[in-house]
């Protein structure tokens, strides 16, 4: 009995520690990760931008609320959807009810059905009904060159972006920390777009 308790405990402690670990190896973030080009669905992880400390990079308080999709991971380059708004003024993000709040920030050379300005704007919903994935030029998190932002391809010659301070997943989150500097966190539990959250995703 003493050692059926004892190997439970043991099990238990290292299922612990494998939940708090941080994953920083890019081909092992991405395979905990869902993307657009290999499911018939469109999964969409919801978080916020935090503003950061330039000196210290220390994490400061709430810049944005954050929409993310990623699209597809190639070579330790992830492509992806992104959508940031504001705080409505009860001071919650609202991931069901962003209709009634400006986008503030998006991909420039993504095809979406509510183009305001330039080739794109963001639109409520990211869903696959929204946003031509097939056909739209996405933003990058490359790994190799410490790259983030937009390519190349959408912004010739050399993409317009920032450096790449950090990629992760810890504590149930997928963590991006720029040169910006901002810090962009998502819950890595994906959602379905049609049925946001209602409640705080953190």
């Amino acid at each position: 009995m003493w050692k059926l308790m004892v190997s439970i405990m043991v099990v238990l402690g290292a299922t612990s520690v494998a939940g708090a670990q941080t994953i920083t190896d890019p081909n092992e973030i991405a395979s905990r990760l869902r993307f657009w080009a290999q499911e018939a669905g469109d999964p969409v992880y919801y978080g916020e931008v935090k503003n950061v400390s330039p000196g210290s990079r220390q994490i400061l308080g709430h810049y944005q609320c954050l929409a993310l999709a990623f699209i597809k991971y190639e070579g330790g380059v992830f492509h992806y959807a992104h959508k940031m708004w504001g705080k409505s003024s009860d001071g919650s993000c609202h991931y069901d009810d962003v209709t009634s709040v400006k986008v503030g920030n998006h991909g420039a050379c993504v095809r979406d059905t509510n183009a305001g300005f330039g080739r794109a704007i963001g639109t409520a919903l990211m869903t696959k009904e929204n946003i031509d994935y097939m056909n739209s030029i996405f933003r990058t998190i490359d790994t190799n060159t410490r790259r983030v932002g937009e390519t190349g391809a959408c912004v010739p010659p050399k993409g317009v972006g920032a450096g790449l301070y950090s990629i992760k997943i810890e504590n149930g989150g997928f963590k991006v920390m720029t040169t910006r500097p901002l810090d962009y966190e998502v819950n890595i539990d994906a959602q379905e777009p049609h049925h946001p959250p209602t409640n705080p995703v953190f």
